[in-house]
């Protein structure tokens, strides 16, 4: 499991997860996007799932709260690059549109 975090722009953080996500790895996954959303200033959180080879519950739940937490924040929060399998099992459990909904300006 690899994570980065990137400041885009004075408004935009992004994030690269590459790897498994599961209850090995969800707590990085967790503190990286807690931290993304903690960022002064910021207004989109976007995650390049890109090289997510497998995310179990653990991830997907992860995801859900961050999700709702940044709407409380007024913060936008996207996963992008999803693969096929990960993108089944959001789709599965009701969270592809909202996660992975293209920003509009």
């Amino acid at each position: 499991m690899d994570i980065s975090t990137d400041r885009r722009s004075e408004k935009v953080v992004h994030v690269v997860v590459s790897g498994e996500i599961d209850m090995e790895t969800v707590d990085a996954v967790r503190r990286a996007v807690t931290e993304a959303l903690r960022t002064t200033g910021v207004e989109d959180v976007l995650v390049d799932m890109a090289g997510v080879t497998f995310c179990d519950s653990s991830g997907i739940a992860v995801f859900d709260e961050t999700y709702q937490t940044a709407a409380e924040q007024g913060v936008r929060f996207r996963l992008f690059g999803v693969r096929p399998g990960v993108r089944r099992v959001l789709e599965i459990v009701g969270l592809l549109e909202p996660l992975t909904a293209p920003l509009s300006p």
